[in-house]
This record gives C-alpha cells, structure tokens and sequence, in this order.
C-alpha cells in the first residue's frame, strides 16, 4: 500500500489559488493494534450498569407494577408493563450515577 502512496506525491486542485495538496496527509496509514497505555480504565461504567441491571430484574427483588398491588417483592412474576418500568428506571439511575455524579472505578497499572 505504501508504494501506491509514494506514486502519488501532490496533486492540485483546479483554479484553487491554495499550495498543491500532498496525497500522503490526506491518506494517513496507521497501525491497528492498540497501544498499550500506562493510565488506569475507568470500569464504573461495565460494573454499575452490571449490578443495576441484575437488581432491577423485574421479579427478582420486586416488581412495580405487580399484578394485584403497586409493588411486589420476590414474586419472580414479570409483565410487559413491570419490564418498561424496571427498563425506565434502570436508565435512570444509570444516568445518574455514572452522568451526573460521575462515579469511577479505576482499575489497571
């Protein structure tokens, strides 16, 4: 790919009063291994969302709204209506914890 690259040098745009463009800042050919990084990965992210989706499991804790009450605890039933309110909240408090407090969990060398 390199020897494509090196064939084209510059080209130039026409009537633009601009310097020759050169090929080679245009088509940039990177490596696409990951580089390793010496800074800490922020896991709070993988491990809220994690917990927050296995306690907000409709049915598993509680489930809101519950078939004959408003709540119901350990009843391992669920509804269309319990999934978009544990979907809703699950969101929410996902939002709030990792957007507006902006919790951390700094892992790695």
């Amino acid at each position: 790919m390199a020897n494509h690259l090196s064939m084209i040098t510059q080209f130039s745009l026409k009537g633009a009063s601009e310097p020759a463009i050169d090929a080679s800042s245009l088509c940039r050919v990177e490596s696409r291994r990951p580089q390793r990084r010496s800074k800490m990965q922020d896991w709070a992210p993988v491990f809220i969302s994690f917990v927050l989706f296995i306690l907000l499991s409709p049915g598993l804790l509680f489930q809101m709204p519950a078939k004959s009450r408003f709540i119901a605890f350990g009843n391992f039933h669920t509804s269309v209506a319990s999934i978009l309110v544990h979907t809703i909240l699950f969101f929410a408090l996902d939002a709030i914890f990792l957007v507006a407090i902006g919790v951390q969990i700094e892992l790695g060398s």
